[in-house]
C-alpha cells in the first residue's frame, strides 16, 4: 500500500516520463522534415517550399494599367541554392523586360555564415560538397523573350544590406596560404545609419554595398559551381557595382535566368584574404532589360560617367590582356576610331584594377570615362597625407600583385603597430590595387590604402 507521499511521486514521475515520450515524438520527426520538407508530419508542419505565385508577388502599382511591374522575390529554401548554377532549376519568377524586381538575398552556405559560427565550422561547410561553391544565391529569374545573342541589362536601382557581416579565410585559401595557414572568421555590426562598420577600436570603414555576385546562365546546360566568374558574369566581386550603375551580360540560353548572392558591403580591390565584407541584402532592387541581337563577349558596366570593361582568367596576365582587348573593342565600337586611334585612347585614359585574385579565376576592369577630354590620373608612387602606397615590379602579374601586397602588409603593420594578420583582413576590405599602364615588360602594380580609415590615434 502506497502512502500519499508515494502517491504523489509516483503520479509526478509518470506525468514527467509521458512528457518526455510526447516530446521525444515531436523532436524526433524533425531531422526527416529537415532532410525532405515536403514530408507532412502530424507534430511538425513541414516548410513550405513553393512554387510561389507571382501573382503574390506583385507590389502594388501607382498608377492604373501601368506599363512595368515591380516584383518581390523573398529568399525561400525554393527560391535559393547553395554554392551552385542548376540550369534545369525551375525559374523562381517570370518577369517581362523593363520589370523591376525587389530581391531577397542570402548569407553563405545557405544562410549559416552568422554571428557565432567559427570558422572550423565554415570550413567543415565548405568542404562537405565537392565543386559547390560557398554563396547562397537567389533566382533564377527567366527573362521573358530573351535568347542566345540577346544582351539583359540590369540597373540597379537600391540596396539595403542587414545589420551584420563576416569575413573569414580558410587554410590553403588566399594570396598568400603559406604566410597565413590558420583559418579565422571575423564578424561586424553594419551601422546602417552611419554607413559604416567598426574594424577594430579607432578603425572604421566606410559601407559600399554591391552585389558580388550577378550571373546568367551558361552557355552549356548542366550544374555549375558559383566560385568561378565567367563570360555569364557570376563572381565577378567587382566592386564598381553600386548603385545607380547598370550590368550587361550576354544571354546564353532561353529567359537568361538571372542569379544574385554573394552580397557584400564593401571590399577591396583584389580582396587577398579570400573574402569581403560579406553581408546579404534586406533590399537589392534592380530593373532588367532586354537588348535584341547584341554581340557582347565578356560582361560590361555603366556607371554615370563611365564605362567599365572585364577580363577574368585563372591567369592574372591573360586577365589583363583581355581586358585591355575589351577595352580597345569598346572604343572603337563607341567613337567609331581606328583600332590604333582606340589603343592611344586607352592609355591616354588608362584606369585599370585588378578585381580579385583568390577565386581560382582571377579577375581585371578597366574604367573608360565618357568625357572623350578626359586624361587618366597618375597612380600614386609613394606615401602621402591621404593613403598608404606600395608599388609591385615583376613580368609576372600575380607575383606583382603579390610584391604590392606584402609590402602594404609590412608597411601598415610597422606604422600601426598592428598584428600583421589583423592588416592581412584589413587590406582584404580596403585596399585598392591597380595595374600600371602596360604595353610590354615587367608589370607594375600600385596598392593604396586610405589612413582615413584611422579616426583616433
Amino acid at each position: 500500500m502506497l502512502l500519499p507521499t508515494q502517491k504523489y511521486l509516483s503520479r509526478l514521475i509518470h506525468a514527467l516520463c509521458l512528457s518526455a515520450l510526447c516530446m521525444g515524438t515531436v523532436y524526433g520527426d524533425a531531422p526527416a522534415v529537415a532532410a525532405n520538407p515536403n514530408v507532412a508530419s502530424p507534430n511538425a508542419f513541414p516548410f513550405y517550399v513553393g512554387p510561389l505565385d507571382p501573382a503574390l508577388m506583385t507590389a502594388p502599382a501607382a498608377t492604373l494599367n501601368p506599363a512595368h511591374k515591380t516584383y518581390i522575390l523573398p529568399a525561400t529554401p525554393g527560391t535559393t541554392q547553395w554554392g551552385i548554377f542548376d540550369t534545369a532549376q525551375a525559374p523562381a519568377l517570370h518577369i517581362n523586360p523593363g520589370d523591376t524586381v525587389v530581391i531577397q538575398t542570402l548569407p553563405a552556405a545557405n544562410n549559416q555564415v552568422v554571428p557565432g559560427v567559427s570558422a572550423a565550422k565554415i570550413t567543415q561547410m565548405n568542404n562537405a560538397v565537392p565543386n559547390r561553391g560557398p554563396h547562397t544565391v537567389t533566382g533564377p529569374i527567366y527573362v521573358d523573350g530573351a535568347q542566345p545573342g540577346d544582351v539583359v541589362k540590369i540597373h540597379i536601382n537600391s540596396i539595403v544590406p542587414i545589420g551584420y557581416a563576416s569575413n573569414n579565410s580558410v587554410p590553403g585559401k588566399g594570396l598568400f596560404p603559406q604566410l597565413f595557414p590558420n583559418r579565422q572568421v571575423s564578424y561586424f555590426h553594419l551601422d546602417l545609419q552611419k554607413n559604416q562598420l567598426q574594424f577594430a577600436p579607432g578603425i572604421v570603414i566606410p559601407l559600399a554595398p554591391f552585389p558580388g555576385l550577378v550571373a546568367v546562365a551558361p552557355a552549356a546546360s548542366g550544374v555549375f559551381n558559383t566560385d568561378p566568374p565567367g563570360r555569364y558574369g557570376g563572381n565577378m566581386d567587382l566592386r564598381e557595382l553600386v548603385v545607380g550603375t547598370t550590368l550587361y551580360l550576354p544571354v546564353f540560353a532561353p529567359g537568361a535566368l538571372i542569379w544574385t548572392g554573394d552580397s557584400h558591403a564593401g571590399q577591396g580591390n583584389g580582396e587577398i584574404d579570400l573574402t569581403a565584407i560579406e553581408t546579404a541584402f534586406s533590399e537589392f532592387s534592380i530593373t532588367v532589360d532586354l537588348i535584341k541581337n547584341t554581340k557582347l563577349t565578356w560582361p560590361q558596366v555603366e556607371t554615370p560617367d563611365s564605362w567599365i570593361t572585364t577580363g577574368y582568367d585563372t591567369d592574372l596576365n591573360k586577365a589583363l590582356n583581355i581586358a585591355k582587348a575589351e577595352t580597345v573593342q569598346f572604343i572603337i565600337q563607341q567613337r567609331h576610331l581606328s583600332a590604333n586611334a582606340a589603343t592611344q585612347t586607352l592609355y591616354k585614359t588608362w584606369n585599370c584594377p585588378i578585381s580579385e585574385v583568390v577565386d581560382g579565376v582571377k579577375g581585371v576592369y578597366c574604367i573608360i570615362p565618357k568625357d572623350p577630354t578626359a586624361l587618366a590620373t597618375p597612380l600614386l608612387a609613394s606615401d602621402n597625407d591621404q593613403d598608404f602606397v606600395t608599388v609591385g615590379r615583376d613580368p609576372d602579374a600575380l607575383a606583382a600583385m603579390s610584391k604590392a601586397s606584402m609590402a602594404m602588409l609590412k608597411k601598415v603593420s610597422a606604422a600601426k603597430n598592428m598584428p600583421i594578420t589583423q592588416v592581412y583582413v584589413l587590406s582584404s576590405l580596403t585596399m585598392d590595387c591597380r595595374f600600371a599602364p602596360y604595353t610590354s615588360g615587367a608589370k607594375e602594380v600600385h596598392c593604396m590604402m586610405p589612413k582615413s580609415l584611422w579616426v583616433a590615434p
